[in-house]
C-alpha cells in the first residue's frame, strides 16, 4: 500500500488521549471519522479521528480507544499518513498534488522537451515548477498563463526566454 504524510504528533495534550497536530495538508485530514495512520516504529496503525480542534497553528486530535495519556504517549513524534486511495479522491479536476507533479516530463506548446519537475516551490507571489534541464534548472510559475496541460506530462507555454541558454 502507499501511503501519504499528512502530519505529525507533537505531544499530548491532557490526560484524555488529546495529541497536538502539526498538519501537512491543505485538505482537512483530521475531520470526526477520518481513517488516518500513525507510522509507530516502521508499522502503520490504523486510528479514526474522534474528534478534532484548533489549537493556534496546530491541531488538538482525539482519536478512538485512545483514551488517556498513557495511550498516546507511545506516539510522540510519530508521523501520520492516509492511504493513497483516501487522497485521490478529494481533487477535483484542476488541482493536484505536488508531489505527483514531481518526476513528470515537461514540454512546451510545440511538443519539444523541456525537462523533468525535480521539484514545486511554494513562494509567497505564487509557486513555481523547478524544472531540470540540459544540467540547469529552471523556474516556471505553476500559473494558468504558464501551463497549458497537467496530466502523464506538463505542458508550459514557452514564453521568449523562459528556458534562455547563455
Amino acid at each position: 500500500m502507499d501511503y501519504f504524510r499528512c502530519g505529525k504528533i507533537l505531544t499530548t495534550h491532557g490526560i484524555k488521549g488529546d495529541v497536538k497536530v502539526q498538519v501537512f495538508s491543505d485538505f482537512n485530514r483530521f475531520e470526526k471519522g477520518k481513517r488516518i495512520f500513525i507510522k509507530h516504529q516502521d508499522e502503520y496503525v490504523p486510528v479514526v479521528v474522534q474528534s478534532s480542534s484548533d489549537f493556534g497553528k496546530y491541531l488538538l486530535v482525539h482519536f478512538n480507544g485512545l483514551d488517556d495519556c498513557n495511550a498516546v504517549k507511545k506516539y510522540h513524534l510519530d508521523d501520520l499518513f492516509i492511504l493513497a486511495e483516501d487522497r485521490k479522491e478529494e481533487l477535483s479536476e484542476d488541482e493536484f498534488y505536488y508531489s505527483d507533479l514531481i518526476g513528470l516530463p515537461v514540454y512546451n506548446q510545440d511538443g519539444i522537451t523541456r525537462g523533468i519537475v525535480k521539484e514545486v516551490k511554494e513562494l509567497p507571489q505564487c509557486d513555481y515548477l523547478y524544472i531540470h534541464y540540459n544540467n540547469k534548472n529552471y523556474y516556471v510559475p505553476f500559473l494558468n498563463e504558464f501551463i497549458l496541460e497537467v496530466s502523464d506530462k506538463i505542458v508550459v507555454k514557452e514564453l521568449e526566454g523562459l528556458f534562455y541558454e547563455n
